[in-house]
């Protein structure tokens, strides 16, 4: 954007007044989106207040809102296909269920790699500890 001081060399004064009037016409444009803009916190305070005014006056309004949305959670839900839950372990390697043992060796076996992997972890950090 040129700014009205410069002026080119070979501008006459009729070019140069039609590039300080569209420059004025520029700037009062930008003007009025900014008075515009100053208002729109205001509006958006006085609807929050409007907003807390009626559930104010409507106070069964905060506990019909969740209840509706978890009625309608509990529909879609039931709505869906009964598909036997898989948990994830069981998604990703349905092979490895196979292979592990069953009863109390599989228990065993399962506690047993807990409490080695916390051996590990402890070895780890027991020299940050007091």
């Amino acid at each position: 954007m040129n700014l009205p001081e410069e002026s080119m060399p070979d501008e006459s004064m009729d070019q140069r007044r039609a590039r300080l009037a569209a420059t004025i016409a520029s700037q009062r444009g930008e003007l009025a989106e900014a008075y515009r803009n100053l208002e729109k916190p205001i509006q958006y305070g006085e609807y929050a207040l409007r907003g807390f005014g009626f559930l104010r006056k409507n106070p069964w309004v905060i506990t019909v809102v969740p209840a509706v949305f978890s009625i309608g959670s509990t529909l879609l839900g039931l709505r869906k296909s009964k598909e036997p839950k898989i948990s994830r372990g069981q998604r990703q390697e349905p092979e490895r269920l196979e292979k592990q043992p069953k009863g109390f060796v599989g228990h065993a076996m399962k506690w047993g790699g807990h409490g080695f992997r916390l051996f590990k972890f402890y070895r780890r950090v027991r020299k940050y500890m007091p």
